[in-house]
């Protein structure tokens, strides 16, 4: 005779028909956890979109205006800034040609030079170009431009006919345009757009930090340390009192 076979508990049964069948009624699309995105969610309808952009300022330039202004060389400066924060290789300065005012553009753009090199691009990295204008342009302006690496959101603002049902109790869902503008400033104020896809990598320990956690911790004292002198200070003097 063969042995009898080893039965498996009801229990165990009675759950396995139980997730069997539980299996083909669940919808994998969402999930109640965030980790995956529906198509309803604020970031999937108004994504960040990063990709190559070209940062320009215009310098007005009048047939009468010798000279940059100040308050001009002050925004030449910021724009410098800028063109440091995105680690760019080139800096072109594009002059008006056969326009009325073409002689003053191209001492503006010699003044923008200069006014570049003082704010720390390396002079090496700018490059004078001209483009075409019409003799009758009397105040054809200058342009600073530079490629970089650029974050924007495409779509806001946009109100479909069916909004009206989108956030109706029945339907439980987001107006379309509900997100986009926070998605917008988010990519308005990044420094470095590239952060938004792949993280940075780590700067090295404190050693020395680290040495007093550790002996701190070897002692049975709090880890954390304690910061000397914060005790003998009245954190509240003078704040909401008479």
């Amino acid at each position: 005779m063969h042995p009898p076979r080893a039965r498996k508990p009801l229990g165990i049964l009675v759950s396995l028909l139980a997730l069997t069948v539980l299996g083909g009624c669940v919808n994998t699309k969402y999930d109640v956890t965030g980790a995956t995105l529906g198509p309803d969610d604020y970031r999937v309808r108004h994504p960040i979109l990063i990709n190559q952009q070209i940062a320009t300022m215009d310098l007005p330039v009048g047939p009468d205006v010798p000279k940059l202004s100040t308050r001009m060389r002050g925004n030449i400066t910021g724009f410098a800034q800028q063109y440091a924060i995105a680690d760019a290789s080139a800096m072109a300065i594009i002059v008006p040609s056969n326009s009325a005012n073409a002689r003053a553009a191209t001492g503006i753009a010699r003044q923008a030079a200069d006014a570049l090199v003082a704010a720390g691009v390396p002079r090496k990295q700018i490059d004078v170009r001209s483009y075409p204008a019409g003799a009758e342009e009397a105040e054809a302006p200058v342009r600073l431009a530079f490629a970089r690496i650029g974050a924007h959101v495409d779509g806001c603002g946009q109100w479909p006919m069916e909004d009206g049902k989108m956030w109706m109790k029945t339907e439980n869902r987001s107006y379309y345009n509900f997100g986009c503008a926070t998605q917008q400033n988010l990519a308005a104020q990044v420094t470095n757009p590239l952060d938004l896809l792949y993280p940075r990598g780590m700067s090295s320990a404190d050693a020395t930090r680290r040495m007093v956690v550790l002996g701190n911790y070897e002692k049975g004292t709090n880890p954390s340390g304690e910061y000397k002198g914060l005790d003998k200070v009245d954190i509240a003097t003078g704040v909401g009192g008479q």
